[in-house]
């Protein structure tokens, strides 16, 4: 068995992993190339980014984007208070990064430690992390639970206190 197919395995006993069978086309999320324009259309304090950091050929990527990303992108609830891109993992395309600044998507994966797939980030309208990351696709039981609690957590520490409302 070669360590490809090792990983692979381990990853499905465990839950996690980058590994697997081809993923479904990707398409259901919006892949993120200028944050600052996105930051500013949301225009409200208190938006949160939902990035996940995924690779083309991973089924636990396509797993999270398809069954929990993709319906909270498409929840109309959700508009204005959650921003949700995906960003290729090992990608060199280029990319405007919160603060206008050019990089590329690998770079910027880079900057926030991000070298795992799939993982997701939740950060406010500045590039700051409000939440910690979603590491791997975890048991399916729990990853919608883990999802709920990290954007709870992630709005409540990007919402705006009285001193920045203003």
């Amino acid at each position: 068995m070669n360590i490809r197919a090792l990983f692979a395995v381990c990853a499905m006993l465990t839950g996690i992993g980058a590994i697997a069978a081809p993923a479904p086309p990707r398409g259901s999320l919006p892949a993120a190339s200028h944050l600052a324009a996105d930051a500013r259309e949301a225009g409200l304090p208190g938006v949160v980014f939902v990035l996940l950091f995924s690779l083309p050929d991973c089924h636990y990527c396509a797993e999270v984007r398809q069954q929990y990303l993709a319906p909270l992108h498409r929840d109309g609830t959700n508009r204005g208070r959650l921003v949700i891109r995906e960003l290729q993992l090992d990608s060199t395309r280029a990319l405007t990064d919160f603060a206008g600044e050019q990089t590329t998507v690998a770079r910027f994966a880079a900057r926030y430690k991000v070298n795992f797939a799939p993982t997701v980030l939740f950060l406010d309208g500045q590039g700051r992390q409000v939440a910690a990351p979603l590491l791997g696709a975890g048991k399916a039981d729990f990853y919608g639970a883990y999802l709920d609690d990290a954007i709870a957590a992630a709005r409540k520490a990007a919402a705006p206190t009285p001193d920045t409302a203003r």
